[in-house]
């Protein structure tokens, strides 16, 4: 049951990307103020291929000066489904287009401050499909075998959340070892 009232909003930063809005509403007799980061939605694939392999990717994430093992992801542009915009995404990620597009579900990544959602599916039956790059990505592609990605997962190695996720459901309904 939502008690919140809103008061009042204002847009305090308009970016590439995303906006921050600041909020002030009530709530039990009491005015809060929360900053809520509005994000497009997005999408993201786990591409397994015929031999059980998984095909991720590297690429440097500049907020944690590191790079990530990562499924390709990406936003949903304006006028595509999910579905659409999680293909364009392997085409220019990795290359390939799946001809199984199965989804997993649909994610809030972090609700207590941003309004990000996420589509997740499995990709399989892999066909090459190439796409030009994104200028602004460089990105490193992996064909990593699944019982090493689960190691990986076991020693805390994989560290996006969107990935972790993905794979731990693929291991629970697909994975048949």
């Amino acid at each position: 049951m939502n008690t919140m009232k809103s008061l009042k909003r204002k847009l305090m930063y308009e970016g590439l990307i995303f906006k921050v809005w600041q909020e002030e509403y009530e709530i039990k007799s009491h005015t809060l103020k929360r900053d809520i980061v509005e994000f497009p939605e997005t999408c993201a694939v786990l591409p397994i291929d015929n031999e059980e392999n998984a095909i991720l990717i590297t690429q440097f994430r500049y907020p944690l000066k590191k790079e990530l093992l990562e499924i390709p992801a990406g936003k949903i542009d304006p006028g595509e489904t999910p579905e659409e915009a999680a293909r364009r995404e392997l085409m220019e990620e990795i290359k390939m287009s799946p001809r199984k597009l199965s989804k997993i579900g649909v994610f809030y990544l972090t609700p207590g401050y941003s309004t990000e959602k996420i589509h997740i599916f499995v990709g399989m039956d892999l066909e090459k499909a190439p796409l030009p790059e994104d200028l602004g990505e460089e990105i490193k592609i992996h064909r990593i075998p699944l019982l090493e990605l689960k190691n990986l997962m076991n020693k805390g190695e994989i560290e996006d959340a969107k990935t972790f996720l993905a794979l731990l459901y693929y291991f629970h309904f697909y994975w048949k070892k």
